[in-house]
């Protein structure tokens, strides 16, 4: 009775295994298919707070309400240190046409801790010069770790 369960059981594997190879063979019968080269995505461009930027051109759009306000967003964020002080400096800059009112939220977990930040910004159209940019400085417990940076915006 036992060597009858033994040989149940190797006529299932060699089925199932059988099938398997089948399907293999079937698959491969087809038409071959083209793996396309993996292309790293493009790394964003986060210059320092204090180094100077090309000029930003102005982008004029309908009034009214706009498709995609996140393009008319410049963001910038580093760490800088003062002697034993360290702060996250995150800039903003606005290079459209429109007022926007811009609510900032910012989570900074280091290796001595969390650091959370919050503040609202109005930045005014590329055409008001300086008023188009803001920076908010948040006070971290240390320099690196991970950075996390939201925006809300609207035009006012």
């Amino acid at each position: 009775m036992r060597v009858k369960s033994t040989l149940k059981v190797y006529f299932l594997a060699t089925t199932l295994c059988a099938g398997f190879a089948v399907a293999a063979v079937a698959q491969d019968a087809g038409e071959p298919q083209q793996i396309a080269p993996a292309v790293p995505p493009a790394l964003p461009e986060n210059p320092r707070p204090g180094t100077p930027s090309p000029a930003p051109t102005p982008q004029t759009t309908a009034p009214g309400a706009p498709a995609d306000l996140q393009a008319c967003l410049q963001e910038t964020g580093d760490y800088v240190t003062h002697g034993k002080t360290v702060d996250y400096v995150i800039g903003i800059t606005n290079i459209c046409e429109k007022r926007l009112r811009c609510e900032i939220f910012a989570n900074v977990t280091g290796v001595k801790g969390s650091s959370l930040g919050h503040t609202v910004m109005i930045l005014a159209p590329v055409s008001s010069g300086a008023a188009a940019k803001k920076t908010y400085i948040m006070p971290v417990k240390s320099a690196g770790g991970i950075t996390q940076v939201s925006r809300e915006c609207k035009v006012l």
